[in-house]
């Protein structure tokens, strides 16, 4: 059972004449031994297809998995899981998903092509051939464990996509007494994602495990358990798809205006966007904008007032650490402009899950939802920040007639990304989301590897918040950042130091938030895998966050002061954390909204004075603070 049906909700021979596989000598009496107690080499070698079916059990559903496969290289598997159906498939140096929401078919690049690719190369277990299948098998060490000792392979595919990317190791754990391979260990990001296998007996000729499961080491509430009902050893595979497949799942959308292009007016509110949607025949309600986001979600208490159903249940994974998830299938979903115009969708996969709990406070707000990777990517997007206007185009009909060269977009799962570089040196991998309100919040991992903490420029500590909790990090400049040919100096970043969730992740440099995407009119391009950034009215102005360095959270009408920065006006004036906000300018506080607080505190002339009255304990006090670009 392919771990990546896992990541896929959560979202020809390849091998050049020149590869050079290798494999250390005890690794090989490791090999030797599991091929001989399996049925031995002659019934390996014999083994060119193959199909396999399995019950499955996952996320609170039961459902089914079928795969076929050929070697060297040719795979196809269908799972079908509570309400989702997911098809995927490698011939080559190809590979296909169909999104698990949708049911559209999507060739896969990037890290998803080379894991996708690389999933094949394990599953047919190509390091047990003689000579490796190009890889490289190592012997890692032997431990003791409560079953007794094992035997570790640290097993290293050749470039399989041929594109020059080292490929990532796994560890093949055997057990000593009987030899059996029992255990695979891969890192996903940074995840350990562990498959063990249970109950090994003779079937279609070899030995094989009945059971696997899989688990990230992280979330263990999200188990993946397969059960192998039933094997067959080299049946006709001539029927069928490998290939992705030229005739694909119709991506039902209906254009409310115009075909082929929706434009509709977005709320800009505290750095974030803000659209309207109707779930099935309600009313137009509010929903974030998230390219960050995986799928579309609806808040739980949200859809529990209006009556859906839910099903499943599974970890999920946000900026600073992970909450509980589950399901639904909406009847439609509109997203609509002022104008009427917009789009709509039936039988619409999303996930359920407390949003409003971490947000509402900050956003003054509650949101019934967010739109996510599964409704963005069906269109080429384009946010206009000045002009406050989000526009869908039909990828079939779009086309770029602007000034401008885009940008690779490189998919690594379900979040665009493009490559960009802090002090001309610090090159990474940053993703576009259009869900963070933030300038550029860096990854912990690529924050220790370039030292990043003792180079920025007068530092503050400040907390982060993400789906499910908060973590620490520090802000402050560095000296220049760069995008493709776009540049500018000073910015401001937020150096992350979260343990866990999306914002300790490996495989990414760090998230591009709206403080820096509002300096243009951002196009996502998610058929062709590319990224316009075309510079508007805000290009040239030099970050700032805030003038005040208060964060103000607001909930049941109570407006308290959420943090204050060390060394920031708010600091100075003697605000604290958990100050309760009774009036700013002379003006009950119940008659301030979020933009308005916003335009006051963070977007506020520096020098000018801004008068509070706040109570603390059961006194009252005025405060006024002093606006400054205190973050130099």
């Amino acid at each position: 059972m392919s771990r990546r049906v896992i990541a896929a909700l959560c979202l020809t021979l390849v091998i050049a004449s020149s590869a050079r596989a290798t494999v250390t000598p005890e690794a090989q009496v490791v090999v030797a031994r599991w091929l001989e107690v399996t049925g031995g080499a002659a019934a390996f070698a014999a083994e060119r297809t193959a199909y396999a079916h399995a019950t499955v059990e996952a996320f609170g559903f039961t459902g089914s998995f079928a795969s076929w496969t050929a070697r060297p290289d040719r795979r196809f598997a269908r799972t079908a899981l509570g309400p989702f159906q997911l098809s995927e498939g490698t011939e080559g140096r190809t590979a296909w998903r169909t999104d698990p929401t949708t049911g559209v078919v999507r060739p896969l690049a990037d890290h998803d092509l080379r894991e996708a690719l690389a999933s094949t190369w394990f599953e047919l277990d190509r390091w047990a051939e003689p000579d490796q299948g190009g890889g490289t098998v190592t012997f890692a060490g032997r431990e003791r464990e409560d079953e007794g000792m094992v035997s570790i392979l640290e097993v290293t595919p050749p470039d399989l996509a041929g594109d020059g990317t080292p490929a990532v190791a796994r560890r093949l754990v055997f057990r000593d007494r009987d030899g059996l391979l029992v255990r695979a260990i891969e890192r996903d990001d940074q995840r350990e994602v562990v498959t063990t296998y249970l109950d090994h007996v003779p079937l279609a000729g070899r030995v094989r495990p009945r059971v696997s499961e899989t688990t990230l080491a992280s979330m263990p509430a999200n188990r993946m358990r397969a059960t192998t009902d039933s094997v067959a050893v080299n049946p006709d595979v001539s029927t069928i798809t490998f290939a992705m497949p030229s005739e694909q799942a119709t991506d039902a959308v209906r254009w409310l205006v115009r075909d082929g292009v929706a434009r509709m007016k977005f709320e800009y509110r505290a750095r974030h966007v803000w659209v309207k949607a109707r779930v099935n025949d309600g009313p137009l309600e509010d929903f974030l904008f998230d390219t960050g986001a995986s799928v579309t979600v609806l808040d739980s208490a949200w859809a529990a007032r209006r009556g859906l159903r839910t099903s499943g249940r599974m970890q999920a994974a946000g900026a600073g650490s992970s909450g509980g998830a589950s399901f639904t299938t909406l009847d439609s979903l509109h997203v609509v402009g002022a104008n009427g115009d917009g789009v709509a969708f039936g039988g619409v996969k999303v996930g359920v899950l407390d949003v409003n709990a971490t947000f509402e406070p900050l956003f003054w707000r509650p949101m019934a939802g967010v739109i996510g990777y599964d409704v963005i990517s069906r269109f080429v997007v384009t946010v206009d920040y000045d002009r406050h206007e989000l526009t869908l185009h039909d990828p079939a009909t779009w086309r770029y007639t602007g000034q401008e060269k885009p940008l690779p977009m490189i998919m690594n799962g379900t979040v665009p990304a493009v490559r960009a570089a802090f002090d001309d040196d610090d090159e990474g991998l940053f993703r576009l989301d259009v869900g963070s309100g933030s300038t550029v919040d860096v990854h912990s991992p690529f924050v220790r590897a370039h030292a990043l903490t003792s180079r920025i420029r007068h530092p503050y500590e400040v907390d982060g918040v993400g789906f499910g909790g908060t973590f620490a990090s520090t802000m402050g400049r560095l000296r220049r950042m760069r995008i493709g040919p776009y540049e500018w100096d000073d910015p401001i970043v937020v150096l992350s130091g979260a343990n866990d969730g999306a914002f300790a992740s490996e495989e990414f440099a760090g998230n591009i938030g709206n403080g820096v995407l509002e300096r243009f009119t951002v196009t996502f391009d998610y058929a062709r895998r590319q990224v316009v950034l075309e510079p508007g009215a805000r290009y040239d102005t030099r970050d700032h966050l805030t003038r005040a360095g208060i964060l103000f959270t607001r909930l049941d009408g109570i407006v308290r002061v959420a943090s204050v920065l060390a060394g920031s006006p708010g600091e100075r004036a003697g605000l604290q954390a958990w100050d309760e906000v009774i009036a700013i300018e002379d003006r009950p506080v119940a008659a301030w909204d979020l933009p308005q607080v916003t335009a006051t505190f963070d977007d506020g002339e520096a020098g000018r004075t801004v008068g509070l009255v706040v109570r603390r304990g059961s006194g009252e006090r005025k405060v006024r603070v002093r606006l400054a670009d205190f973050i130099r």
